[in-house]
């Protein structure tokens, strides 16, 4: 009895769906028809709608086969076929995929430590690249900005010396922020300097890498504002990395960035500073995080970090 209940079910529902396709071609196409076949496939509609309604299952059967003959006769010209549509829709994913990842987000993957432990290597971002505004493809012209770039910003861009180093060419870095157009950056130590005023930063502890358990010291950096936390090396207060540069003016259309791990991050102290067009966008959110030191398979996964916020 159920098996009877379901094959009319579906035959009802397989009606249902052939009316609402064949008005719809026919509507739309009925200035291309010749009136008589019109009047067929509109007679073929009524039996098929009165089958419905009489509940027969017998006549439902009939007149959803009529009707498919007489779609097929009169209007298959003027329908899509299952391939072309599934191509069509594999056509439009694709697009609104490229133009999602040209003008909205963009995934980025985590390579190096060098922003440990505001990010760590393995950590999966999204990035905003409509925020600081849109491109217009092959032009340098930026539409329809949201916000300015800040000190603080967490920031993806091209490696912006290619021209001296090709084999970077397309390479994508991840820095923070700390210098603006016409800033005056100052470095001695441990101690960052911006435009005379020396960036406050409060010891919190010792930091461990769960990679190969290397100890580093731990600061909160209060970037004008923006706090975050970066990390030392232990016990080596002036490292190369680190050491003494002299006061250096950021130029109109770049910016001055560095890692949060001071002392493991290639950066503006060393290939200097950053145009705003290699900028990419801003980084903020992870949307997945793969430990891939740790050695039980089943612990990978950092759960905690997914969907976090980027400070």
């Amino acid at each position: 009895m159920l098996n009877i209940f379901s094959k009319e079910s579906k035959a009802r529902k397989k009606t249902n769906q052939l009316i609402k396709q064949t008005k719809i071609v026919l509507d739309k196409n009925r200035s291309k028809l010749n009136p008589e076949a019109a009047s067929i496939v509109e007679q073929k509609l009524g039996n098929a709608e009165r089958a419905l309604a009489s509940q027969s299952y017998e006549d439902i059967l009939k007149t959803t086969e009529d009707l498919e003959v007489a779609s097929a006769d009169y209007l298959s010209k003027y329908t899509k076929s299952k391939l072309r549509q599934n191509i069509e829709a594999l056509a439009f994913a694709i697009i609104l995929a490229l133009v999602i990842r040209t003008f909205v987000f963009q995934p980025f993957k985590i390579p190096s430590g060098s922003m440990i432990p505001t990010l760590l290597v393995g950590d999966h971002l999204l990035v905003n690249k409509f925020i600081y505004g849109t491109k217009i493809p092959f032009t340098d012209k930026v539409v329809f900005p949201i916000d300015k770039i800040k000190r603080g910003d967490v920031i993806v861009f091209t490696y912006p010396n290619n021209e001296k180093d090709i084999s970077k060419n397309g390479l994508y870095y991840i820095k923070r922020v700390v210098g603006l157009p016409g800033d005056e950056i100052d470095l001695n130590g441990r101690n960052l300097v911006v435009n005379g005023e020396k960036v406050p930063i409060e010891y919190e502890g010792t930091y461990s890498d769960k990679r190969n358990g290397e100890q580093f010291d731990e600061y909160r950096e209060d970037l004008f504002g923006d706090e975050h936390t970066i990390i030392f090396r232990k016990g080596k207060e002036n490292t190369n990395r680190g050491s003494y540069i002299p006061v250096t003016k950021v130029p109109e259309g770049s910016v001055f960035v560095m890692g949060d791990n001071r002392d493991n991050s290639q950066d503006s102290r060393f290939w200097g500073f950053v145009p705003i067009e290699n900028i990419a966008g801003k980084a903020f959110i992870i949307h997945w995080s793969w430990d891939f030191a740790n050695p039980d398979i089943l612990n990978k996964v950092r759960w905690e970090r997914i969907l976090s916020g980027i400070d």
